[in-house]
C-alpha cells in the first residue's frame, strides 16, 4: 500500500476505534463526543476489519451484546452508498448471526476464527455520543428515533420531508409514516413553508429528560464515503501520471459536494493537467489530518 494510502486508512481505524469505544467497546483511545452513526461505523469496520483484526473481533462483540439497536435496512443503504465490498459487509454480518447475533440483510459466510471476547459493555445511553442509541432504546429501532436525532440537529427552521428522507437514508414512505406518528405524539411540529411542510422539534419541550436541540451532529455516512472512495482511489498502482490524474479529477468532481457539505478540507480546483495529481496528494494529506483531528459534531 502507498504511504498516503496506509495514513488514510490508519486515520479511518484511529476513527472507528474512537467511535466504537464511545459505544461502549474496551479500548484505551482518546475521548470524543462526536455523535455515532452506528450502521455507517459497522460497514466501514467491515471494510477495514482485515486491516485491524481485534477492532473487527471487538466491534463484532459489540454487534453480539447491542445490535438490536442496529436498523438492518438502513444498514443495507448505507452500504450501498458507502459502497462497502459485499463479501466484507456479508462476511460481517454472518459473523454476528453465526455468533447469535441479530439476523442483517446481506450475510454470507462468516469468519472461522471468531471468538468472543466480551469487552463491549453499553450500561447508559445517555453520552452525546450515543444519541442515535438512546433514541432508538426509546422510540424503537425505526424511522421515527432517526427524524429526531435529524431534527435535534438541524435549524430552528426544521426539515421538509424530503431532506430527513435524505439525512436519515429512510425512505420517503417510512419518513412521512413516521413523521405521521410524531406528529401525533406531540414530539414534532409542522408549519407550512410556501409548498411544502417543515418539521421541527419544539425548542421548550424535551424529547427525554435534558434532550433540548441543538445537538450538532457530523454526517459521518457522507464523510466515510468521501475518505474510502479516496482509500480506494490511493491503493490503486496506476503507471501512468496523466491517466491518474485524470482520475482523480474525475474523483474529486463526484465527492466535492460531500466535501463541501461536511466542511471537510477542499482541494485544490484549480490545478490542471499532471499538476492536479500533485495537488491531489496534498489533498489527502489534509484529509488526514483532519479525521485525525477531534470530530467537530
Amino acid at each position: 500500500m502507498q504511504p498516503l494510502a496506509s495514513s488514510l486508512q490508519g486515520a479511518l481505524l484511529n476513527r472507528a476505534w474512537i467511535q466504537w469505544a464511545a459505544l461502549g467497546v474496551d479500548a484505551t483511545v482518546e475521548r470524543d463526543d462526536a455523535v455515532v452513526d452506528p450502521e455507517a461505523l459497522i460497514a466501514l469496520t467491515a471494510e477495514l476489519g482485515d486491516a485491524d483484526a481485534r477492532l473487527r473481533d471487538l466491534s463484532t462483540d459489540w454487534c453480539l451484546g447491542y445490535g438490536r439497536y442496529i436498523n438492518g435496512s438502513r444498514l443495507r443503504q448505507v452500504v450501498r452508498e458507502l459502497g462497502t465490498p459485499a463479501d466484507a459487509i456479508g462476511e460481517y454480518a454472518a459473523t454476528v448471526k453465526a455468533a447469535g447475533g441479530p439476523t442483517w440483510p446481506m450475510a454470507t459466510g462468516p469468519r472461522a476464527d471468531y471468538v468472543r471476547r466480551g469487552k463491549a459493555r453499553l450500561d447508559s445511553a445517555d453520552s452525546k455520543a450515543r444519541l442515535r442509541i438512546r433514541l432508538r432504546a426509546a422510540f424503537g429501532v425505526n424511522a421515527r428515533a432517526d427524524i429526531l436525532a435529524a431534527l435535534l440537529a438541524a435549524s430552528p427552521r426544521g426539515l421538509n420531508a424530503a431532506d430527513l428522507a435524505r439525512v436519515t437514508r429512510f425512505t420517503k414512505p417510512n419518513i412521512a409514516s413516521a413523521l405521521d406518528a410524531l406528529l401525533l405524539a406531540g414530539l414534532v411540529t409542522a408549519r407550512p413553508v410556501a409548498n411544502e411542510r417543515r418539521f421541527a422539534v419544539p425548542p421548550k419541550v424535551p424529547i427525554l429528560p435534558g434532550l433540548r436541540p441543538p445537538v450538532p451532529q457530523a454526517d459521518w455516512v457522507a464523510i466515510f464515503s468521501v475518505a474510502l472512495g479516496v482509500l480506494r482511489f490511493q491503493s490503486r498502482n496506476d503507471t501512468s501520471t496523466t491517466v491518474r490524474a485524470i482520475d482523480a479529477r474525475r474523483l474529486v468532481n463526484s465527492l466535492v459536494a460531500r466535501v463541501s457539505t461536511e466542511r471537510m478540507p477542499m482541494p485544490y480546483l484549480d490545478a490542471g493537467g499532471d499538476e492536479f495529481g500533485v495537488a491531489f496528494d496534498r489533498w489527502v494529506a489534509y484529509l488526514v489530518d483532519w479525521l485525525r483531528a477531534p470530530a467537530r459534531s
